[in-house]
């Protein structure tokens, strides 16, 4: 009778054990939609928000600054603020967001970028869907590229994002971003050739390096590319990931973006700022394009942030994987 029971307590004890690890597991990754943002955490640490409803502009800033659309803060393991928002030097950048730069539509000068010249925007519209899985939780909004002013406000272009954040070991996080852009109308928008504009990343304020400053900065803040340059040399090429970093409050962080080998002109150029700490993945380099009416512009990237000076060993070994993926874009 005894045997008996101690069967029936061990199966019991292993079914509970069982449950409590998928528990666990399920609600190690969370997350959360508000009014204002969506909000990921993995074992209670914030990963990442995208902004739905516009923050407001810094004192003093003009009003036309203010975006939806986009993801701030991105943070690291340790908790730190890898991204920076309303920059003073240039307010247009918005952390981790997507925006076309010199361009035409309906025979019209229009951009997306340079806020400042008023000359389009971008808003968030509505949320698509939250999902939940054991090993990663996603999110797909729906963004308009608007132009014109008043009761002349056109949606030019819309996009939809799916972020998907992926449950990962203690030090690093990891993140997927795909953008699937399509006419909002019969006319096509089309895209000079231009030195930047795209999918952008703007770094903490403490990673700003002054004009004429030589080196790195104060906070060892560089850029590495995956054939081994830094921002000079780097500026134009085309590499497979680019990784920037340095230290904030005295300890190191690093975001590294890795293009999608299928993304249109891949593996594309990329802008790297000579001063400031930011970049873009700017197919524009090679030369204008369309996005026409009967098509989707597709995207991909990866995000890996992690409280560590960028190693590029550790990096490539990430972009083997991410490259290998035999998931064909749609």
């Amino acid at each position: 009778m005894r045997s008996y029971g101690r069967i029936i307590y061990t199966l019991w004890a292993t079914v509970w054990m069982f449950c409590f690890a998928e528990t666990s597991a399920k609600i190690d990754l969370q997350l959360l939609e508000t009014d204002e943002v969506i909000r990921v955490t993995l074992r209670d640490k914030p990963v990442l928000e995208y902004v739905k409803k516009e923050n407001p502009v810094p004192e003093g800033m003009p009003e036309h600054f203010r975006r939806s659309g986009y993801i701030h803060p991105v943070y690291s393991p340790k908790g730190q603020e890898v991204t920076g928002d309303f920059p003073l030097d240039h307010p247009h950048q918005h952390a981790l967001f997507f925006a076309w730069t010199r361009a035409k539509f309906d025979g019209k000068k229009v951009e997306f970028w340079n806020q400042a010249k008023q000359l389009g925007t971008i808003e968030h519209r509505e949320v698509l869907s939250l999902k939940r899985k054991k090993e990663s939780v996603s999110f797909s909004v729906k963004h308009a590229f608007v132009v014109g002013k008043g009761n002349e406000r056109t949606d030019a272009l819309h996009e939809i994002w799916t972020v998907t954040i992926h449950q990962t070991p203690e030090d690093y996080f990891l993140f997927d971003l795909k953008s699937i852009q399509t006419c909002a109308t019969d006319k096509p928008m089309i895209l000079e050739k231009y030195h930047y504009g795209g999918m952008a990343l703007r770094g903490a304020s403490e990673w700003l390096k002054s004009k004429g400053e030589s080196g790195k900065n104060a906070n060892d803040f560089s850029f590495l590319t995956s054939e081994g340059k830094g921002r000079i040399e780097g500026n134009h090429s085309r590499p497979n990931w680019v990784s920037m970093g340095g230290k904030l409050d005295g300890q190191h962080a690093s975001v590294t973006v890795f293009g999608h080998p299928k993304n249109f002109r891949a593996p594309q150029h990329v802008r790297l700022h000579p001063n400031k700490p930011y970049f873009c993945f700017a197919p524009m380099v090679e030369g204008q394009f369309s996005i026409k009416p009967s098509t989707q512009y597709i995207s991909q990237y990866r995000y890996l942030i992690t409280s560590a000076e960028a190693n590029s060993n550790a990096i490539n070994k990430h972009w083997q994987k991410y490259s290998q993926h035999t998931k064909k874009l749609p």
